[in-house]
């Protein structure tokens, strides 16, 4: 059988037995098109036909990394796709097809250096959080409404992919309940005034499925909160150091330049940690169940205690 056809026997199967979100497809669906290019360029027409996954033992291992370093894959994404592979893999000796053992021993090094966790400051929030949108500017409507999305991520800890989900009959007076799209969580989580009123901007709105929210894809998302971060002038510099096809590249950008949906739910989690919510607590909001989750942004807050103490020791000097 065909390496492809394992692999797509593998997608059908796994997608139906697990119950995959439209997420988790389209990141298969991604791995089968690299699968597939791999099969082409490097394994050649017999292996196509014949030898199947026996392919895959460490030297096939191997020659896959390879191949997907060689097309200027970043790590981090070199990795994922391994991890995919041998995610396929399992699923084949799970099912005694003929699959070598490689993948449980083979350990391949990947040079990924963690990102900075980009989140607003108080001030920051704030700032965007009564932004006026300047008339004339372009997409004025959206921007404004990307503004209020990504405010209500942040005074909930909500995931953007819940936030323009929340329908009207989810809030009863300050509680929002929520069943998250990841993990299938039921959260109950009690509204702050300033997120009770983004929702009232749109109570009189009527929105489509009962949403209490006005919905953008997270591409229209994603573009918006550049230009707000423009607006608001949030030019902190950070520097991001990837590698890319065994060579280290490093790239410094303003903070607008790095806001995404996701900000808003980390702004949340430091805005907590930083004023003293215990990290259990925090986690009842956001729905982590593992610890370590956490411990990236205990360590932030951590530092910014230190940094406000050095501060106040200078200024009693």
């Amino acid at each position: 059988m065909k390496i492809i056809n394992f692999a797509q026997r593998w997608a059908s199967e796994e997608a139906q037995t697990q119950g995959w979100s439209s997420g988790t497809c389209r990141i298969v669906a991604t791995f089968l098109s690299h699968l597939e290019r791999f099969c082409t360029d490097c394994i050649g027409q017999a292996l196509l036909g014949n030898d199947g996954l026996e392919f895959f033992d460490e030297d096939g291992l191997g020659r896959f990394l390879a191949w997907l370093r060689s097309r200027g894959m970043e790590e981090s994404s070199v990795s994922k796709q391994y991890k995919m592979l041998t995610w396929m893999l399992r699923w084949a000796s799970r099912k005694r097809l003929p699959c070598p053992d490689a993948f449980r021993t083979f350990r391949p090094k990947f040079r990924i250096v963690e990102k900075p966790i980009v989140f607003l400051e108080k001030e920051e929030l704030l700032r965007l959080l009564h932004l006026s949108i300047p008339p004339g500017i372009k997409e004025r409507a959206a921007l404004a409404k990307a503004r209020d999305l990504f405010c209500f991520s942040c005074l909930t800890s909500l995931r953007y992919s819940d936030v323009v989900e929340v329908r009207r009959s989810d809030i009863q007076g300050r509680l929002l309940t929520v069943t998250t799209r990841k993990t299938s969580d039921r959260l109950p989580i009690i509204l702050h005034e300033q997120a009770l009123q983004i929702l009232r901007r749109y109570s009189a709105q009527k929105l489509p499925d009962g949403r209490a929210l006005p919905y953008m894809t997270n591409q229209q998302m994603n573009r918006c909160l550049k230009v707000l971060g423009q607006l608001c002038g949030l030019s902190t510099p950070y520097t991001v150091v990837r590698y890319r096809g065994g060579k280290r590249e490093s790239q410094t950008y303003a903070k607008w330049q790095l806001l995404g949906t996701h900000c808003g739910r980390r702004t949340f989690i430091c805005f907590a940690l930083s004023n003293g919510i215990p990290p259990d607590v925090v986690m009842k909001f956001t729905g982590h169940s593992d610890y370590n989750a956490m411990k990236p942004y205990i360590a932030i807050t951590d530092s910014a205690r230190q940094a406000a103490i050095r501060r106040l020791e200078a200024a009693l000097r």
